[in-house]
């Protein structure tokens, strides 16, 4: 970062300067160095009381899924500094993900009545919209919703950001016809550009690189910590369901899509594979030491700690030798509804730019088998299949096998996920914010003309 550049050497000269700090804290809030952020945060706190610090370090909470602690900061950033509307809005999605939506709209009060009728801003609008899709109000939703759409820019993350809510209102609302159109605005406005043959190259790169000869050399034996698990699966195919029920467990801890491991295999497959020399088992080693500080760091009691970062299933290879104690969750939806909640939600189009469309999903979840089958012939880890919808319908069988594959013994506390104290800021904390519920599967049927001549692969992804 080259702002931290700068910043550096005057924090080396007073690292009492609250400003500096308050500075500091924000560019590594903005980074998503949340642990950083807060870090900084709590020491500009300490030296003067003032609404930024306590702002920068209750949105670095809310990003880190500690919300109660987020609110109390969000909370106390208002009191000193009532006028804000940033802080006021951090606020209320801070109480919104924390299940206490009339606090939140009792919150956002202020700034609506000073709209006094008019547009809010694109933001104040996103947040009104979300409180009002969570009470039902879905019309009036839609209405605030497309106040902010008229006046922002075309293209611009709120432009995308208020689309994606209208469809979720109006799939609420049951116009499927008018949701679609709302997403597909979004995603073209974005020009967002896939080649579906480049992926299958790049997966066929892989599974040719990560031979079973390759996963058994030396350096392979790095850390037998049993610590780590891992879930694989595609996005919205339930990974933050199976995250939530381990991080339910009191031996167990979620850390999230953290995803410092996956950024560093795929800088490496990227080396690698355009010749650079491999690297020494002394890096997999400092990884692997690397990960588990962290991670420990952040759940320093559990047994078990689980990673559902989104990439996981394409570098199985490389937590095989990272982590030979480790053990994988695979999980499996109906690829009709993976594509159907891919498409109608917002995911960033540099990283999976095949979300914007079904066609490109179904070749992202074909990819996607391919590798889990060869990752279930070639490494030596255990890895558990489970059904989305086994898990939602059938519930305590399933969250059972799950706790026992992980090795824990199982405990009451695990039905009641929901309540686990614990903010998932992922696309899906609707569902892990309640109970089991089977209310999304079959979603695709709603969508069902924009799904026909699909090629949802082999027999492995079974349609059900």
């Amino acid at each position: 970062m080259a702002a931290m550049a700068v910043l550096e050497p005057l924090l080396r000269v007073d690292g009492r300067d609250p400003q500096l700090l308050s500075l500091a804290a924000r560019i590594h809030h903005e980074s998503g160095n949340e642990l950083q952020a807060v870090a900084l945060a709590t020491r500009a706190i300490a030296i003067r009381e003032h609404p930024e610090p306590y702002f920068i370090r209750g949105d670095a909470l809310r990003a880190l899924g500690r919300t109660e602690e987020a609110v109390a900061d969000l909370l106390h950033a208002v009191k000193l500094e009532p006028n804000v509307e940033a802080i006021r809005l951090a606020l209320v999605a801070a109480l919104e993900e924390s299940n206490r939506p009339e606090e939140a709209r009792v919150a956002l009060a202020p700034i609506v009545d000073r709209a006094n009728g008019g547009a809010l801003s694109e933001r104040a609008a996103y947040e009104h919209g979300k409180l009002l899709v969570r009470a039902g109000e879905l019309e009036t939703a839609v209405q605030v919703i497309d106040g902010a759409v008229a006046h922002a820019s075309a293209g611009s993350l709120p432009f995308i950001m208020l689309l994606h809510l209208r469809a979720k209102a109006l799939d609420r609302a049951g116009r499927f016809a008018e949701a679609w159109e709302s997403v597909t605005r979004a995603h073209d406005s974005r020009g967002v550009v896939f080649d579906p043959a480049e992926l299958k190259r790049k997966t066929d790169t892989l599974i040719g690189y990560w031979n079973r000869a390759r996963l058994l050399e030396a350096g392979r034996n790095i850390n037998a910590d049993h610590t780590p698990v891992f879930v694989a699966g595609m996005p919205r195919s339930g990974t933050s369901l199976v995250d939530q029920v381990i991080h339910a467990h009191p031996l167990a801890a979620g850390v999230g899509e953290l995803n410092s491991v996956e950024t560093w295999a795929e800088a490496v497959d990227d080396a690698v594979l355009r010749g650079r020399p491999e690297l020494a088992s002394t890096e997999f080693a400092s990884v692997a030491r690397r990960y588990l500080a962290d991670v420990r760091k952040a759940a320093p009691r559990a047994e078990r700690i689980v990673n559902k970062a989104l990439g996981n299933t394409r570098i199985l290879g490389h937590l095989g030798r990272l982590f030979p104690g480790s053990c994988i969750i695979h999980i499996q939806r109906d690829p009709r509804d993976v594509a159907v909640s891919c498409v109608m939600g917002a995911f960033g189009s540099q990283r999976y730019p095949w979300t914007a469309r079904p066609e490109w999903v179904a070749a992202a979840w074909r990819d996607s088998q391919r590798l889990m089958e060869h990752w279930s012939r070639e490494l030596d880890l255990p890895i558990l299949e489970v059904r989305y919808e086994s898990l939602v319908q059938r519930g305590e069988p399933e969250l059972r096998r799950i706790i026992d594959f992980i090795g824990l013994p199982w405990d009451e506390a695990v039905k009641d996920f929901h309540r686990a104290g614990r903010t998932v800021r992922t696309l899906s904390y609707d569902q892990v914010s309640r109970p089991l519920y089977a209310d999304s599967i079959g979603r695709w049927k709603n969508y069902e003309r924009h799904l026909e001549g699909i090629d949802w692969g082999t027999p492995s992804g079974a349609i059900g």
